[in-house]
């Protein structure tokens, strides 16, 4: 009878010790099952994560680089056009200023025709182009002026003149042939683009012109860049 309670006590202790095993490994695999879960799911949010983050830093990456080549861009358009500008300047140099002209007049050889010549006494190369002003001068000083040049229908172009170098312009007139004339022996040239004039003398070169009178003017000018031989 005794043995009979050992085996059944055995038999309960050994079903209560599988019972527990099957819970251990129950918790077990429930508990490795919710850690895999658990770590995929963070292992997913992570890599989602870092790639957004990639995404976004390739974006931004993306904008930089393109915003620094468009920068690039802008700067060497920008250099391209100082070269230019550098080039162009060194080719025509800068506007020639009255102060470093040295104008004189002569005879072309043409009746009622006249000639101005200017000489670049700077030290660098400048240019010009378009109409000089040119009003009439007589003997009695700048209180005594006659009417001004008008312009002809000539087209000029821009004249480049180095250190020592001439170019010129040609003045025509309409010599008076009535007694109501004046003579003017000087001329006052402001060259284009200036303000500054200066007095040239005609010497044996003075102009007779009839006394002013109406809009019809007697003297006309041409624009800078009459050729005489080789020269400018």
């Amino acid at each position: 009878m005794r043995v009979k309670k050992m085996s059944a006590l055995a038999l309960i202790v050994a079903a209560a010790g599988l019972s527990l095993t099957a819970c251990g490994s129950s918790d077990g695999s429930s508990a490795s099952a919710n850690a895999s879960a658990s770590h995929t799911s963070a292992s997913t949010a992570a890599s989602s994560s870092t790639g957004g983050q990639k995404s976004t830093s390739t974006s931004t990456a993306g904008s930089s680089t393109s915003g620094s080549s468009s920068s690039g861009s802008s700067t060497g358009s920008s250099k391209g056009s100082g070269l230019t500008a550098q080039n162009q300047s060194a080719t025509s140099g800068s506007l020639c200023k009255t102060d470093h002209l040295a104008l004189s007049a002569s005879a072309t050889g043409v009746k009622n025709q006249i000639v101005v010549n200017l000489k670049n006494t700077g030290s660098g190369k400048c240019s010009m182009r378009g109409f000089p002003g040119v009003q009439l001068v007589g003997p009695d000083g700048l209180g005594d002026t006659g009417p001004d040049a008008a312009r002809t229908d000539v087209s000029g172009s821009t004249v480049s003149i180095g250190p020592g170098e001439e170019t010129r312009f040609l003045l025509h007139y309409i010599p008076s042939t009535s007694g109501s004339a004046k003579t003017y022996t000087r001329l006052s040239v402001t060259p284009p683009n200036e303000k500054v004039s200066e007095i040239v003398n005609l010497n044996d070169l003075a102009i007779t012109i009839a006394a002013p009178s109406g809009n019809a003017p007697d003297v006309y000018v041409d624009p800078i860049g009459y050729h005489v031989g080789s020269g400018k």
